[in-house]
């Protein structure tokens, strides 16, 4: 039972047979639903839902060695038998012989044993059979199956299917193949060049014969791979064969050595490809518990000069526990479907599942591939679920985000749905009004022009040493009739820059400042804010009044915290105290527990005020800069330094963007960046912040850089092409110290760029006006170097000399607010092979490469257009 062979019949989709030495068994395929009841004829589970039904004729042949099937439909289920005396024999599994084809033999001049037997899949007249060794006689014949007895030896002229006066035995071979004393291992034919094919011979060649002229093998490679030779059906460029444990793949045109080769542990015994599927190999070794699948991917043998290995994956399909295969058969129709046959003649139908490969687009959709299917999924919004954050990039950038430098805090109406990032732009804008600032002013503060600081570098926390702060004590600003105990404040020119940027007005000389933040405040609908941020600067009477005001507000406990607030008595035993209190535990609103806080506590004890608010899922506190301001007002410098140290490694530690205010982008504010990135992938907001606080000296940070053009490298991939050119505008404007590299086109005798000198010599030579009528109005046209007005080169086409105004002073658009008309259109640019340096303009050589691939200068043999890239992926394609 060692040598059990299995095959699917090429026609019907559901039979398959089974082979021995001495009898062929035929099967077909039902459903579970469809399982025969009665015990015969035998009945073979195969798979899971699958049965194979043996039919009651067989064929009962001794000597047997090889079963090929007929590959057309008539005669119905005909094999090809080969036999161990060398002899074909034509048969079918029917008692009714309706076609003179069957029974009919093949028998060669010597008798010696059948290797193979292989049918033409498009002349099926044509089997190929490969016979042992002899040393006066060809090792392979190929058969004419409607061959008529008494034709000469030389006729080769394919023979019609006519049947009358036809002898049932055939002597004479249709074509010999082979010297004498040749021998040949393995044969397979090619479809598309069907009378051309691949055989394993005399133990060391692999060679292509076509029948038009046998005498000689029209191409050859010296190889110990002579066995299993087949083609590729899916790439007929492809060729596999075997010897001992090593399997070799092989593309014929390029002959000399196989392109991929794979060793087995064991010694191999068949190979076949999947006939539906392109590059699936399947490998069986001897006394294996499994057939060995290889998907080997198609790519180029060659590009340019650099080869490129080709790439493949192997997958193992286990049939049956400790069940020796013995054959296996790929279906002829149905995807990656393979039958297989142990030793002991069980059956096993497997479904190779295939490796899905998916990948995410740019647009938020799922592509998948399976076998020869593409699926492309797309998802709906669902509102009630957190858009991921690459739609939230792309969402943010068509409602030009980061594109609006002039007035930066403009950039938060594309993200009004975010306010976790209003902190840094908010940032971001007073830090660029301090700059601008000091510019103008010419108040050049030590370390500050050219750079956006947070509050520790404005304080001095950067060093060692804190600048000095004077105390004073603030009294009260109410018109209560009683008196107010003073409350004690800290001030410094360090301390007012740093409420500017916390945007708290800054300096207390200057109230009118503090009076137009608290007013924009109330505009906005944020009472709450503005009554703290007044009662923090000690305006009591103000901020009763922003409460008492605020009508309208969903909020109804603003009325109520004004009449308390209004009730406030220094006296620590008092009812009022206890009252607010326990109101303070009542309240929801941070700002107006921070309020009640700052009344009860005691002096210079702020911790139920500064201890909430460095993380953004703390509801717990007011804004970071708001905390921040406090902490500048009322902290001494120890306590102040302590605080801000602590803030910043805990807003480092969470990425919360809101603590830039504090880092600045120094080396900790990059670090922070870094964990916000980490933890969302914003990388857009990353990309932002970077460039619109440049110039600085983290610009040259890798991590920075990383940003930024991943950044671009994401607007490209989503093809906003336009939105990648205004933020690289952005970017270069802001960095003035980068040094930008630019191409440009150069002059062959002077070498300077014939556009950076194009304006010198229009003032070399003025552009003279005529009046109307006088000349017929034509565009500009450069075709000299403006530097040493030496010729420009020629059109290789046209051979008119090359040129156009662009980039100079002798064509310059009126309305620099529109782009209806270009400067140069692009048919008239300049354009030019890397390898040969000829060229012309765009358009004529588009024309010509359109149809020719070499250069249009006479007696150059350049391959230009094979050069480009592209035009090589395409042929490859």
């Amino acid at each position: 039972m060692s040598n059990l062979k299995v095959q699917w019949s090429p026609i019907l989709e559901d039979v398959f047979c089974t082979s021995s030495p001495n009898k062929i068994l035929l099967y077909k395929v039902v459903q579970s639903l469809e399982k025969p009841t009665q015990k015969m004829p035998a009945v073979k589970q195969i798979s899971d839902t699958l049965w194979a039904v043996e039919q009651p004729k067989s064929i009962e042949m001794g000597m047997l060695k090889t079963v090929a099937w007929y590959p057309k439909p008539e005669p119905d289920k005909m094999l090809a038998i080969g036999l161990a005396n060398g002899r074909v024999v034509l048969n079918n599994f029917s008692d009714d012989i309706d076609s003179d084809l069957i029974k009919r033999e093949f028998v060669p001049k010597h008798t010696r044993s059948c290797i193979y037997l292989n049918w033409n899949p498009v002349d099926s007249h044509l089997l190929a059979e490969g016979l042992e060794k002899y040393r006066n006689d060809s090792c392979i014949n190929i058969w004419n199956i409607h061959h008529k007895p008494g034709n000469e030896l030389g006729d080769r002229q394919r023979y019609s299917s006519s049947h009358s006066d036809v002898n049932s035995t055939i002597h004479v071979p249709y074509v010999e193949i082979g010297g004498p004393s040749e021998t040949t291992a393995s044969f397979s034919w090619f479809k598309k060049e069907p009378r051309t094919f691949v055989t394993g011979m005399n133990t060391r060649y692999l060679r292509i014969y076509d029948l038009r002229d046998y005498t000689r093998p029209q191409n050859q490679t010296q190889t110990k791979m002579i066995r299993g030779a087949c083609v590729d059906r899916q790439n007929e460029h492809r060729i596999a064969s075997f010897n001992e444990n090593h399997v070799s793949v092989w593309d014929v045109r390029n002959f000399d050595k196989p392109m991929l080769t794979f060793q087995e542990p064991k010694a191999v015994s068949m190979i076949h490809w999947c006939p539906t599927r392109k590059g699936y190999l399947g490998i069986l070794s001897q006394d294996s518990l499994s057939v060995k699948i290889y998907d080997i991917l198609h790519l180029p043998q060659t590009v340019g000069s650099e080869e490129l290995d080709q790439y493949y994956s192997e997958r193992t399909i286990k049939v049956l526990n400790s069940q020796i295969v013995s054959s296996f058969s790929w279906h002829p129709k149905h995807d990656s479907r393979l039958l297989t046959i142990t030793q002991q003649g069980l059956l096993r139908d497997i479904m190779v599942q295939e490796h899905i490969p998916f990948d995410w687009s740019v647009d938020s959709h799922l592509v998948t591939a399976h076998g020869k299917s593409l699926t492309n999924a797309s998802f709906t919004k669902n509102e009630s679920v957190t858009p991921d954050i690459s739609v939230r990039m792309k969402d943010r950038i068509l409602q030009g985000y980061g594109l609006k430098s002039d007035l930066i805090w403009n950039n938060v109406f594309a993200i009004r749905d975010e306010p976790d990032l209003f902190g840094v732009w908010r940032w971001l804008s007073y830090a660029r009004e301090m700059l601008e600032y000091n510019r103008q002013g010419q108040s050049r503060q030590q370390g500050m022009l050219g750079r956006h600081q947070g509050v520790k570098g404005i304080l001095g926390l950067d060093g060692e040493d804190m600048p000095p702060a004077s105390m004073a004590n603030m009294y009260w600003s109410s018109d209560f009739s009683r008196k107010l105990s003073c409350v004690k404040q800290y001030h410094s020119a360090e301390r007012y820059r740093a409420l500017q940027l916390c945007g708290w007005g800054g300096d207390r000389h200057k109230p009118e400042l503090l009076d137009t933040i608290l007013h924009e405040l109330q505009m906005d609908g944020k009472y709450a804010i503005a009554a703290a941020m007044a009662l923090f600067n000690l305006q009591i009477s103000k901020a009763i009044e922003i409460l008492s005001t605020s009508k309208g507000q969903e909020n109804t406990d603003l009325s109520t915290v004004a009449m308390a607030i209004a009730g406030y008595t220094e006296e620590h035993n008092t009812l009022w105290r206890k009252t607010c209190l326990s109101l303070l535990q009542k309240l929801d609103d941070p700002y107006l527990r921070a309020m009640f806080a700052f009344l009860t506590c005691d002096r210079e004890n702020y911790e139920e005020i500064l201890r909430h608010g460095w993380k953004k899922t703390d509801q717990g506190g007011m804004q970071l800069s708001d905390k921040v301001a406090f902490a500048c007002i009322y902290l001494d410098n120890d306590k102040l330094k302590e605080y801000i140290n602590r803030l910043t490694r805990k807003v480092i530690e969470v990425g919360n963007l809101d603590g830039l205010l504090i880092t600045g982008l120094t080396a900790d504010g990059v670090s922070l960046i870094s964990k916000f990135v980490d933890s969302t992938g914003d990388v857009q907001t990353a990309a932002l912040i970077c460039v619109f606080s440049l110039p600085n000296e983290m610009s040259k940070d890798v991590r920075v850089l990383h940003w930024i053009e991943s950044y671009r490298e994401l607007l490209d991939r989503w093809r906003l092409w336009h939105h990648r050119s205004k933020f690289d505008i952005i970017w270069r404007a802001s960095d003035q110290f980068r040094v930008i590299s630019q191409a440009f086109v150069s002059c062959n005798f002077c070498g300077k760029s014939i556009a950076c000198n194009m304006p010198v010599a229009s003032r070399a030579r003025p552009h003279n006006s005529y009046s109307a009528g006088t000349l017929t109005s034509t565009k500009p046209k450069v075709s000299c170097c403006p530097g040493c007005r030496k010729p420009l080169p020629r059109c290789s086409l046209c051979l008119t000399h090359l040129g156009t105004p662009s980039g100079s002073a002798l064509y310059t658009q009126k309305d620099k607010t529109t782009y209806s008309s270009k400067m140069t259109a692009i048919d008239d640019w300049f354009t030019w092979c890397q390898s040969c340096r000829h060229g012309g303009h765009a358009s004529h050589l588009w024309e010509w490469f359109a149809e020719h691939s070499e250069c249009p200068v006479t007696g150059c043999n350049c391959k230009c257009s094979t050069l480009d890239h592209t035009a090589r992926l395409n042929a490859e394609s």
